[in-house]
């Protein structure tokens, strides 16, 4: 699939405001116990985030320079409808969130320095992912439908999923969504020649679910959305 720099552009802020409203959507539901349907928008907004990494790599040079070329993002073609392989994108993505906020204690190198340790080290990790998304995958499906489980002997429906650890994922994909949205704002402060496109209004409704500790401390100015709001964030 080819796209010029500026329709990628609209695309990907798309994808990033959709990815935002999910995670909003998905804790609205947690509220309400609604814990199924929470996980499901969970696991869509993390495949559109994996949507938006393509576009991120394939076009963040050209937005930093205001170039006009069309550029091919064979990924789109072929693994836009791929949910399993769109959630590894944000998957693999995340697993630099530690160290984004500088916890390189995190970090595990593979066990042996050499070029087949590095080699399995990384087979790991795409069995690792490979694994993360068809997990997922399975969870969000869970989370939508009723369905005959275990040969039809018995019923599963959405209504009977518990709690588990769907707040810690949830406020776990927010933040790897900022932590894109950070990555874009740095971008275009420190290396574009291009006009500021800010993506200051996703960036400001994720704070209350990827740093609440933060977000309650915060002034009530700041809470309120008001004067200088953009500054402290």
């Amino acid at each position: 699939m080819e796209l010029l720099p500026s329709t990628a552009r609209i695309f990907w802020k798309a994808l990033m405001e959709n990815a935002t409203s999910l995670i909003a959507d998905a804790d609205a539901l947690l509220e309400r116990r609604s814990y199924g349907r929470a996980r499901s928008l969970t696991v869509l907004a993390q495949e559109e985030l994996g949507k938006a990494l393509w576009l991120y790599e394939t076009f963040s040079e050209s937005w930093n320079t205001d170039t006009d070329d069309a550029l091919e993002v064979p990924r789109l073609a072929a693994d836009g409808r791929r949910h399993a392989v769109k959630y590894m994108e944000a998957f693999v993505y995340g697993q630099d969130l530690p160290a984004f906020w500088g916890d390189y204690d995190s970090y595990e190198p593979p066990a042996a320095d050499s070029p087949e340790g590095w080699k399995e080290h990384f087979a790991e990790k795409k069995r690792e992912a490979e694994s993360a998304g068809k997990r997922a995958n399975d969870e969000k499906m869970a989370g939508f439908y009723a369905d005959l489980a275990h040969g039809g002997d018995a019923v599963s429906s959405p209504a009977d999923i518990e709690s588990g650890t769907i707040a810690e994922d949830l406020q776990t994909a927010a933040q790897v969504v900022e932590m894109l949205l950070i990555a874009d704002h740095s971008r275009m402060k420190f290396d574009a020649v291009t006009s500021y496109d800010s993506t200051h209004a996703e960036q400001f409704k994720l704070l209350p679910l990827s740093h609440p500790e933060d977000w309650s401390a915060a002034s009530e100015q700041f809470r309120n959305g008001g004067a200088g709001a953009e500054a402290e964030a």
